[in-house]
C-alpha cells in the first residue's frame, strides 16, 4: 500500500474519519477557497500504523501521532491548532503597515 507524499506546493492533509480537528481543518481551507490534498489514512492505521507513523515522522522530521498531520508545501505545520496559527500570521503580516 502506497502513502501518497506531501504536495511540494500547497496543503496536504493526513486525516482520518470520526476526527473532529481534521474535520475543522478541511473546513478553514475550504472556508478559504484553498485547494488540498486530503490523504484518508484509515486504511494505512489498520494496514501498518507504525508504518504509516514512520513515514510521517520521517517527512515532518519529528515524531507525530495524532489527527490531522498538516504540511504546507511539503513541509510539517502540524494539527489544527498549528494550521490556524499559520492563518493567523500570516493575516497579522498582512495587516502590518510599510
Amino acid at each position: 500500500m502506497e502513502i501518497f507524499e506531501p504536495l511540494d506546493t500547497g496543503f496536504t492533509i493526513y486525516s482520518k474519519s470520526g476526527c473532529p480537528n481534521c474535520t475543522k481543518v478541511k473546513k478553514l481551507l475550504r472556508d478559504k477557497n484553498i485547494f488540498f490534498l486530503d490523504v484518508e489514512c484509515d486504511e494505512f492505521l489498520i494496514e501498518d500504523k507504525e508504518g504509516f507513523l514512520l513515514f510521517i515522522k520521517e517527512r515532518a522530521n519529528k515524531e507525530h501521532r495524532t489527527f490531522p498531520m498538516v504540511f504546507y508545501d511539503g513541509d510539517f505545520l502540524g494539527g489544527f491548532a498549528e494550521t490556524q496559527l499559520h492563518f493567523d500570521k500570516l493575516l497579522s503580516f498582512n495587516d502590518v503597515n510599510f
